[in-house]
């Protein structure tokens, strides 16, 4: 089974490329401007909910708050 990500666009970031998300499995894509690209597991929905409806004020700061700094699991992708 393949899972299929949302990409979050309505934010701008100079730490943050691009933010996928996937509800169904709370994962989220993330590809900083580095060049690196991480996937997190186990996102909180409630995390997930504030991106996807638009309440997130900073998108580097969501990132580091809902994901780097929250012991979720992650993998880097490249």
């Amino acid at each position: 089974m393949q899972t299929t990500f949302l990409y979050a666009n309505d934010y701008t970031s100079t730490a943050v490329d691009s933010v996928g998300i996937s509800e169904g499995t709370n994962q989220v894509k993330v590809k900083f401007a580095s060049g690196k690209t991480y996937l997190y597991s186990n996102v909180c929905s409630d995390c997930i909910y504030q991106l996807t409806l638009g309440s997130v004020k900073s998108l580097g700061k969501w990132v580091s708050e809902s994901l780097v700094n929250n012991n979720v699991d992650y993998l880097q992708l490249a």
